[in-house]
């Protein structure tokens, strides 16, 4: 695709254009109406011919320069830095471009990574609404190539329960993978494009040429049939871990075992992973936290140091995925009200025999991507299971299919019941042992809370049916109503669950409740204390926590007519107030005001995790809260703030290419243990038609994108640890929760390792310690 419409081709067009219509015109006294007319099928936006072109480019943080090297005719070079969120171009026109009239079409431009290393690089087109739309992809160190963003297209926004698809056109360009959420937006009209890196952590630069919006071909219909082969693969290309059959499944898993028992482990740490030889601390007995020389670090129950290198999410419960079958009996789909694991973490348990009879094809589109599943008789047949309802998705509830739990079965056979589990749990605590990790992450299931060979981390989540609030933003669910008794009574539910498993273990590290909750965000007021609108916009009468801020403000104003001087509003009474005041379409908010949302949210947040921390405390008195997960784009600095007071460990989830400065400076200023739940990397070369949220060019740089980001975790003085996530890669039509279908894992759904990441996570842990604490011996 890159020399498709190269400058000298698309003026070559043009002038045959203009000549071949004066010569039809010279020749034959035709009407201007009469000779046929054809639209462009390409829009130019900027081919960097001249300086000139110049002039339509905003620098966004970025250097930009002419460049008539690296690609075949002059280009732009963008040089991105590290020290600001993004670094890009902005091409923004005054007259939006019309290109319906294109059909099914896309934005392209031609890109070379000029820089050291690999680069995403994203792309941003705006449409209706003056709305953009993000999509990605991962390049190469000195990868020359076309991509296309899809604008209009076969089954574009047709949700297929994935989070991304293969591509349907058969082109030589790369498409651009989906960022962020799917806006749908109408692109009869563009607005403006932008080309950019996010929070870099080394400097990178590409060169672009070429910017258009063009007509792509006709598409492959037929794109999702039969992609799925028999052990969960792509059946439609191949790969280099890709296994053919059983044989080589089973040759590989006795491989495998043969390496473990040979594995030499760790001589410099600990009984529980610390660092035997540094410097020792007060022994406790079990996992806690010391600043020792300014750098924050978790201590192990000896008393040694310990940094926590982890792996997340080592279950079952996200293998399965929807077969677009569901089944007629509704008695699958209760749900018991006490149930204190959400349906996500839920593993595939349960007799369906009975209900399978009532099978029906619910979605063909879905069904129609297998090449094989099993038939109801069939040996396998116990890997199918039921989801009673999905966060989004083309499917509410339905069968799934677990290709990774049969393929666990495949590899291991099954000399009892479920055997095939307990040998993957004990190849599962080898492989964290031998790669070097020293702990498990969060998600790790259950069945790891009796081993004693590597620490982990247990979790919960609190459900139930208790009042919520909504602060505008809420991603996965909506907010708790934390002083509503039933939130507090499912608090201590839940705690005094997890402590029956956990059962005092000093291996437990600290325990996670709920993750990357809807708390808002820093920004415009109404993102940032829209939960506090939400409550105020309640009757006092229905809403525990608008009764708590009606007393606050109550006794700070004492008359209506002082709050009313103080927020600029005009209420008759507190009757008024109290009913339900709706300020979130409000233009603007007095300064009074928003101090006053500031101080009502932290009350909010102070109740959530005092209740939370009490829950733990009174029942795992020995082990740790590492709060709730949260996001650097929906945390409100406030809520961030109030955490540490109550929470033994902050802790984030962190998408990016490694813990930066622009993102984390307010570490000095929070200055707490801080742990990062979650962060991974993928790559397309695995099959899988989503890389991930953070996208590599291919496995062998995606293992060195993971050591990166572990090395500037263990560089920052207040991490104490660092989990990937995950353990097993998403299935590649979509976990039936959300349709992740991610190349997370540090293992194939066929389970095999894959290598380069085994090799970067070996080598980088040799002097994690040393690293870390080379100060301090």
């Amino acid at each position: 695709m890159k020399n498709r419409h190269s400058k000298s081709t698309k003026r070559f067009l043009l002038l045959g254009t203009i000549i071949g219509g004066l010569c039809a015109c010279g020749a034959e006294n035709t009407s201007r109406e009469e000779v046929p007319t054809e639209e462009p099928d390409s829009i130019i936006v900027n081919r960097f011919d001249t300086r000139e072109s110049l002039k339509t480019i905003t620098p966004i943080n970025a250097t930009v320069t002419l460049d008539n090297t690296a690609l075949e005719s002059q280009a732009l070079k963008i040089e991105f830095t590290t020290q600001t969120f993004l670094s890009g171009i902005y091409i923004k026109t005054e007259t939006p471009w019309e290109t319906s009239h294109l059909g099914n079409r896309a934005f392209m431009f031609d890109v070379k990574n000029t820089g050291q290393g690999p680069v995403m690089l994203v792309a941003a087109v705006g449409g209706s609404g003056n709305q953009y739309q993000r999509r990605a992809i991962g390049l190469d160190e000195g990868q020359t190539t076309t991509l296309y963003f899809e604008l209009e297209g076969y089954q574009l926004n047709e949700d297929t329960g994935m989070s991304d698809t293969p591509s349907s056109l058969k082109i030589d360009a790369l498409k651009m993978l989906q960022r962020g959420s799917n806006l749908k937006l109408d692109y009869s009209k563009v607005y403006g494009v932008k080309i950019y890196a996010e929070k870099q952590i080394r400097p990178t630069e590409i060169v672009v040429d070429n910017l258009r919006f063009e007509s792509t071909p006709e598409p492959n219909k037929d794109y999702l049939k039969n992609m799925v082969d028999k052990f969960g693969q792509r059946a439609d290309m191949d790969f280099e871990l890709k296994i053919s059959s059983e044989t080589e499944l089973k040759a590989a898993a006795e491989k495998e075992l043969e390496q473990l028992a040979n594995s030499q482990g760790w001589q410099e740490r600990s009984k529980f992973g610390g660092w035997k030889s540094g410097p020792k601390r007060e022994a406790t007995g079990f996992f806690r936290t010391e600043k020792v020389n300014g750098v924050w670090s978790l201590v192990a129950p000896q008393g040694y140091l310990f940094f926590s290198s982890a792996i997340a999410n080592a279950r079952m419960s996200n293998t399965s995925t929807f077969t677009g079958v569901d089944y007629r009996d509704e008695s699958v789909r209760y749900i018991n009200p006490d149930d204190v694991t959400p349906e996500d973490s839920q593993q595939i348990v349960g007799d369906y025999r009975a209900a399978q009879q009532t099978h029906y094809v619910a979605n063909q589109q879905r069904r129609s991507m297998f090449e094989w599943l099993p038939d109801y008789d069939h040996p396998l047949a116990n890997h199918y299971g039921y989801r009673r309802k999905a966060h989004k998705g083309p499917m509410p509830h339905g069968e799934v299919f677990s290709f990774y739990q049969a393929n666990l079965e495949r590899r291991y056979g099954e000399t009892s019941k479920g055997s095939y589990l307990d040998d993957w749990r004990e190849v599962t605590l080898n492989r964290m042992s031998d790669w070097g990790f020293t702990s498990f992450g969060n998600w790790t299931d259950p069945m790891f809370y009796d081993n004693e060979q590597m620490p982990y981390f247990a979790n919960g989540w609190i459900i139930g049916d208790f009042k919520t609030l909504s602060s505008g933003f809420d991603i996965w669910g909506k907010m708790p109503d934390v002083f509503d008794p039933e939130f507090v009574r499912r608090a201590n539910i839940t705690t005094e669950a997890i402590a029956k498993e956990i059962n005092n273990s000093p291996w437990c590290i600290g325990i996670f409740i709920d993750n990357e909750m809807s708390w808002g965000g820093s920004g415009p007021a109404i993102r940032q204390y829209g939960i506090v609108f939400d409550a105020l916009s309640r009757d006092a009468k229905d809403s525990p926590t608008k009764a708590v801020f009606m007393r606050l403000l109550k006794e700070k104003y004492d008359d209506i007519d002082r709050l009313n001087a103080q927020w600029q509003k005009n209420h008759a009474s507190w009757g008024e107030f109290s009913s339900g005041v709706d300020y979130k379409e409000d233009e603007s908010y007095s300064e009074s005001l928003l101090a006053d949302a500031s101080w009502l949210l932290t009350v909010y947040a102070s109740e959530y995790f005092s209740v939370v921390r009490d829950a733990i405390k009174k029942v795992m008195p020995n082990h740790m809260y590492m709060g709730n997960g949260f996001t650097t784009w929906g945390t409100a600095p406030e809520v961030r703030d109030v955490s540490k007071e109550y929470a033994d460990v902050v802790s984030y989830n962190y998408y990016q290419e490694g813990i930066d400065q622009a993102t984390f400076g307010f570490l000095d200023e929070l200055d707490a243990p801080v742990i990062i739940g979650e962060y991974l990397i993928g790559s397309e070369d695995s099959g899988h038609p989503k890389s991930g949220k953070i996208f590599a060019p291919n496995q062998k740089r995606r293992a060195e994108m993971f050591r990166n980001y572990l090395n500037s975790a263990i560089d920052n003085p207040y991490i104490v640890g660092v989990h990937w996530f995950q353990y097993i890669d998403s299935p590649i039509t979509g976990r039936a929760h959300d349709g992740e279908n991610y190349n997370v894992g540090f293992v194939t759904t066929t389970d095999i390792p894959y290598p380069h990441m085994v090799r970067e996570a070996k080598e980088t842990h040799k002097n994690m310690y040393e690293r870390r604490y080379k100060n301090m011996e």
